[in-house]
Parts: structure tokens; C-alpha cells; sequence
């Protein structure tokens, strides 16, 4: 779930949640994840675990890459209700699916935390974006190459919409421009796409863009479940509107976790529709509604930009992330 740093994280899930015994799937000896085949020595591990405590409550979690809820389900969790009858299980993964078992599933928002703890040395210059003037409508950050986001390349590319925004697509090696002062020089080759520990990076096109567009790491894969990553927090954190294109319904747990998404200004049915080509087309109509109506004089509209510093300060007070798992584990 998530570790303390002391500063903005002052105590670990196992200090907060201290009637639970906290059992981390990421860190199992011989690790569980999307290519485990050997579910015997973990199911053996969480079983040895959970017998040896005296407490009768007990988290599994897990935070890291997909791997499946329905296979945890049959070669995991099935096993375990059968030997620990006394044992209240909880599970708070990072991967979220409805199942038919009497346990109760905490869909966990980790990358919150995460992202959190990455920009954790930039966070005053994070704090003081201020409502500057911006040439650009959005930005997006495209690093591994998958169907769905080759996808939405050809569509700016169709719609002439390139030219609006901050595009990288790293596998054909097009990067986005690191926005310097004009004095200074860079080579446009080197990649500030990537995400870890270096957002701080692209702190100045965030700064000259209204919104991002993320195209998530996995989209509409029934055996995932419901899953996302670091991606969809970076526009909470640098102060645009976000636009997520991700596992159907996502702006409802985003929502239930305090966040405004705007669906009062622009279009947000895009969040409830498979159909790649109209969440495309509702973007590309939400572009226009930024431009008309949420901006004055190529800035945000207090209004608005005081909405998107309301949702920089919720996320940056690591104190709601750890509200919002209380509610769902203890609610």
C-alpha cells in the first residue's frame, strides 16, 4: 500500500491500519506478478502467515502490474477461505474486479502515493505553478507502442491536431521538446517521456498546455480487470484539466477519491464508452470547449484554474489517500 518518508508520508499503511495484518504480494520470496506461474509457494507463504498471527484481520495487497484477479481467486483465495475460517481476509489491490467471494475488494489507489513520493524533492516548485499564459491546448505522453495509442497518434495526425499540443511517440523516437528559456538549447532527441522521478523535467510544458490527454498503460482488457498507473495522476499534480482514456468508468473512482474532473464544463462521457474513435472524438470537441470557454486571453479562467489548484492541494495531502482507503476498508 504505502511506506512512510517521513516528510510528507509520515507513517506507513502498517501503522495506520494496526488491527490488520498487512501482507504484501509485491513482496513475497519468490514475488507474484502478471508471469507468476507458481501460485503454490505463494498461496503456501500467505497461508504460513496468516496462521502464525494473532490477529484476526488481514490485508493482501497488492500494488503493482496486473496479473489477474481470477486467477488469484481459484489457485489463491478459494484455498486460503477454506483453511482460515477465523480470519477476516481484505484485499486491496491495484487491480479491480467484481467477484462472487465473501471477502470484501478495495479497488487500492497506490500510484497516488507513488507519484506522490517521486516528485517528493520538487514539490515547492510544484506548488507554486501559477496561472501564466499557455500556447499550447494539450499535452501527450506516449512511451511503449500499443494499438490503442498508435490509434490516437493517426487520429491528431487525421484531425491536423498535432500542432495543438505536446505529442511523443517514443517507439518511432518522437519526443516531446523539453520547453527551455530561448537561450538555452537541447537536443529534442533526448527522451523526457518516461516517467520516473522525472516529471519535474516537464514541469514548463505542463505550464503551457490546459490539459493533458493520458493514454493509459492498458485499455479495455477484461482479464486485467481495472488497472492504471502513475499516468493518470500527473495532471492532478501540474494543475490541467485531465482527460484519461483507461478502463471504462474510471472518472467514478477518481471522483469517489475527491477529484474534480470538470464534467460540468466539458464532456466526460468519453470515461463511459469502449468505442476508441468516440473517445477520440469527444476529446478532440473538448479541445474546442477549453479553447472557447474555460480560457481568457490564452490563460485559464480563475474559476477554473482555482478548481485545478483545489485538486493539486487534495492530492498533495497524502492525508486523503489514506482517508480514502480507511473508508473502503473499514466503511
Amino acid at each position: 500500500m504505502f511506506d512512510g518518508d517521513g516528510v510528507r508520508i509520515k507513517k506507513s499503511s502498517s501503522d495506520i491500519f494496526t488491527d490488520f495484518k498487512i501482507l504484501d504480494l509485491d513482496r513475497t520470496p519468490q514475488g507474484f506478478g502478471e508471469n507468476t506461474t507458481d501460485y503454490f509457494h505463494t498461496y503456501s507463504w500467505l497461508l504460513s502467515e496468516i496462521t502464525q498471527t494473532d490477529k484476526k484481520k488481514i490485508i493482501i495487497c497488492k500494488k503493482g502490474e496486473v496479473f489477474g484477479i481470477d486467477v488469484f481467486k481459484t489457485e489463491i483465495l478459494n484455498p486460503l477461505l477454506e483453511n482460515c475460517h477465523d480470519k477476516e481476509i481484505v484485499l486491496v489491490f491495484n487491480d479491480y474486479q467484481e467477484f462472487d467471494l465473501p471477502v470484501k475488494l478495495v479497488y487500492d489507489l497506490s500510484w497516488w502515493s507513488d507519484v506522490l513520493i517521486q516528485n517528493i524533492n520538487h514539490l515547492d516548485e510544484i506548488e507554486n505553478i501559477g496561472n501564466n499564459k499557455r500556447t499550447k491546448i494539450f499535452l501527450s505522453r506516449n512511451n511503449k507502442e500499443k494499438d490503442f495509442r498508435v490509434e490516437w497518434i493517426d487520429y491528431l495526425k487525421r484531425n491536423n491536431l498535432k500542432k495543438d499540443g505536446y505529442v511523443s511517440e517514443v517507439w518511432n523516437k518522437v519526443y516531446i521538446e523539453k520547453k527551455l528559456p530561448d537561450d538555452i538549447i537541447i537536443d529534442n532527441e533526448i527522451n523526457f517521456n518516461w516517467t520516473y522521478n522525472n516529471d519535474i523535467n516537464l514541469i514548463n510544458n505542463y505550464n503551457d498546455v490546459f490539459c493533458e490527454v493520458v493514454i493509459e498503460s492498458e485499455y479495455n482488457v477484461p482479464i486485467y480487470g481495472f488497472w492504471t498507473s502513475e499516468k493518470s495522476w500527473r495532471p492532478f499534480l501540474f494543475c490541467v484539466i485531465p482527460m484519461i482514456i483507461s478502463f471504462k468508468n474510471w472518472d467514478y473512482y477518481l471522483k469517489d477519491a475527491g477529484f474534480d474532473l470538470f464534467d460540468d464544463v466539458i464532456d466526460t462521457s468519453f470515461y463511459h464508452t469502449d468505442n476508441l474513435q468516440k473517445k477520440f472524438s469527444i476529446i478532440k470537441d473538448n479541445f474546442e470547449i477549453i479553447k472557447n470557454d474555460l480560457t481568457i486571453e490564452s490563460k485559464f479562467k480563475d474559476d477554473i484554474f482555482l478548481r485545478l489548484k483545489k485538486n493539486q492541494s487534495h492530492f498533495l495531502n497524502h492525508d486523503n489517500y489514506v482517508n480514502y482507503l480507511k473508508e473502503k476498508i473499514y466503511g
